[in-house]
């Protein structure tokens, strides 16, 4: 995991791969680390958790095969070929009978009772052991790697959120007629970056009040205990909006001076349109330590577009 790097093609394992979204990264990783990252469900927490895969040379190659056949593929089917015809594109005869037969020969049967054929997903191109290995289903292979301090979990925030502008843009254009996930407003924002932090930090709360300061409390979007951090988001509206953003935040920073878990208040400010103005300015003078007679706390602007 040298990088946060989102690939859109690559050259790896002596192929090009590309328009395989967020495969490619961890084809990238496979061949530096010999492994993968990915996130899997613990019971035990109830939550999302972050783990490394260690890939054997014969899963390497497997993995890397299944990929191959996979770009070939979708490539016949990007020329407007039948999904019979695009299963001959596939060189490797062996995973073009496996992508053919997979799910009964496409007579898996969902929840609700109908059938569904998913044959030319990624899944029905590994071996099961694979297949198995990289959807979360052999929990004695994963390494849980976020064992780490309090300090690196911040940079973990940060990181986020500056990858939050490429999931949203991601999420609201998917593929194969999926509903996307489009962002109109802040609680927008506020649930998909919970959803990216709950794999991180087990113990994030969305939404809660502060303590009545004066004769008002303040919701509070996103808190994190275990790095006293206290998460304030907001969407950028119009232009009118953005003028009205940075005396917005300076009375939001009051209300914080009250919350027992706010040692650090991160803003994240997100402006898809760009309507704000010398943003890296604006966030650099917000940012700092506030302080007051009974407590300070250190303040992050990060305004994203």
């Amino acid at each position: 995991m040298e990088d946060d790097i989102e690939y859109k093609e690559a050259y790896v394992f002596g192929h090009k791969f590309r328009d395989l979204p967020g495969n490619i990264d961890d084809l990238v990783t496979l061949e530096r680390e010999g492994c993968i990252y990915s996130h899997f469900w613990d019971e035990l927490s109830q939550t999302f958790k972050y783990y490394k895969i260690k890939f054997t040379p014969v899963e390497i190659f497997q993995y890397v095969e299944a990929h191959i056949a996979k770009s070939q593929f979708d490539a016949a089917l990007e020329k407007g070929l039948s999904f019979k015809k695009a299963l001959s594109a596939i060189e490797n005869e062996e995973i073009a009978q496996r992508v053919l037969s997979y799910g009964n020969y496409g007579k898996t049967q969902m929840k609700d009772g109908t059938f569904d054929d998913i044959r030319g997903c990624l899944g029905s191109f590994f071996p099961p052991d694979i297949e198995k290995l990289v959807c979360g289903n052999k929990h004695e292979r994963y390494e849980n790697v976020f064992e780490i301090d309090k300090v690196d979990k911040i940079d973990l925030i940060y990181n986020q959120l500056d990858q939050f502008p490429i999931i949203a843009k991601f999420l609201s254009n998917r593929k194969h007629n999926r509903h996307s996930y489009i962002i109109e407003n802040e609680y927008d924002v506020q649930d998909l970056l919970f959803v990216c932090l709950k794999s991180v930090f087990d113990d994030i709360r969305l939404e809660e009040w502060t303590i009545k300061h004066g004769t008002k409390s303040k919701r509070i979007d996103i808190v994190i205990p275990t790095v006293d951090t206290v998460i304030e988001v907001k969407y950028v509206r119009s232009k009118q909006h953005a003028n009205e953003i940075t005396d917005e935040l300076k009375i939001d920073f009051e209300s914080y001076h009250v919350h027992p878990n706010c040692k650090t208040l991160i803003c994240f400010v997100y402006d898809p349109k760009g309507f704000i103005i010398d943003s890296d300015i604006i966030a650099k003078e917000l940012s700092g330590r506030r302080v007051n007679k009974k407590s300070q706390f250190e303040v992050k602007v990060f305004i994203r577009i």
